[in-house]
């Protein structure tokens, strides 16, 4: 497409901008993730508001002749320290691969700049290519590689080497205690992996009262020693649409409860909670590079690539 107009990229303005930014993300995202895309409506981003990730300061709009074409996210994550910062970029499909998208990535780039971030980093599918092509013209490397794997639940595995040893308690989101031993086993799970950062109490209770899933958690406990956990979601958009498809959203082990079957059994309890919820798909994400050799565990179970997810980077200023 040949760019005729002059692209204006301006703050996101709350209480004006909210049906715009949803529809440009169900329309960019839902084009590239397909059926496994969880449309976003308003309930979704109220509830986004209302959370400790939301900060509007890092939200932009991107117009032509008056019309929102993009919604740009630059986020600064403060506990992460400030040494990367997350771009993200939907855009009306029209608009892909032309130079509107080229000038929506270097914007942001320049607002990283400014506030004295050193490196950038953005996420993109496999299918995306012309954003890949973008992002490696600019000067972005890959520098992670994960894969989304699936599984029918009707190929649900047994006596796979699961610890028989732990027994299960279900998590109940409205107790603090509970909040407080999933953030602390959470923490400890995935300390000095790629991208990790401490969670809080307060952003797990926000992530188990999303209003538009249905969240399931259990601990594991050897003896009296909590020693891991997973958690599931559905969701009740897709499950509304026909599809009934969940997701391990978390599952995680203490180091000294490893290779002894602690997650496997976890993996088989949470997979069970889904075939009694009438589930028919299961779904999860997975550091390639895990040094914990996370996928070994689910292709034993049996999940298999359905596709990747990349994670490219740079340095904000290249001179």
């Amino acid at each position: 497409m040949t760019c005729k107009g002059q692209l204006i990229i301006r703050p996101f303005v709350e209480g004006r901008d909210e049906i715009a930014w949803v529809s440009i993300t169900n329309e960019y995202l839902s084009h590239f993730l397909g059926p496994d895309y969880i449309p976003r409506s308003q309930e979704d981003m109220e509830w986004l508001k209302k959370s400790p990730w939301y900060n509007p300061d890092g939200m932009f709009v991107a117009e032509l002749e008056g019309e929102p074409i993009g919604a740009i996210s630059v986020d600064v994550d403060e506990r992460a320290g400030r040494r990367h910062g997350t771009i993200s970029i939907e855009l009306r499909l029209r608009y892909v691969g032309t130079e509107y998208e080229r000038q929506m990535l270097l914007f942001s780039l320049e607002n990283l700049r400014l506030r004295g971030i050193p490196y950038a980093r953005t996420w993109v599918r496999d299918n995306m290519v012309e954003r890949i092509k973008l992002l490696e013209a600019e000067g972005f490397k890959k520098v992670r590689s994960f894969s989304m794997m699936k599984m029918r639940l009707s190929e649900f595995k047994h006596e796979i080497g699961e610890c028989r040893h732990i027994w299960f308690r279900p998590i109940e989101p409205t107790r603090n205690s509970d909040i407080g031993l999933l953030t602390f086993l959470l923490n400890e799970a995935f300390k000095g992996q790629f991208g990790f950062r401490p969670t809080t109490v307060e952003e797990n209770k926000a992530w188990l009262s999303q209003p538009s899933k249905e969240l399931y958690g259990v601990f594991a406990y050897w003896d009296k020693t909590p020693v891991g956990y997973i958690v599931l979601e559905v969701s009740k958009k897709l499950v509304e649409a026909g599809r009934k498809v969940g997701e391990v959203s978390s599952i995680g082990v203490l180091r000294p409860y490893r290779r002894l079957g602690v997650g496997t059994a976890l993996l088989l309890e949470g997979l069970k909670w889904l075939r009694e919820y009438g589930i028919e798909e299961a779904m999860l994400e997975t550091d390639d590079d895990n040094p914990t050799k996370a996928k070994r565990l689910y292709e034993k179970v049996g999940f298999k690539v359905a596709y990747k997810e990349f994670v490219y980077e740079r340095p904000v200023s290249l001179h």
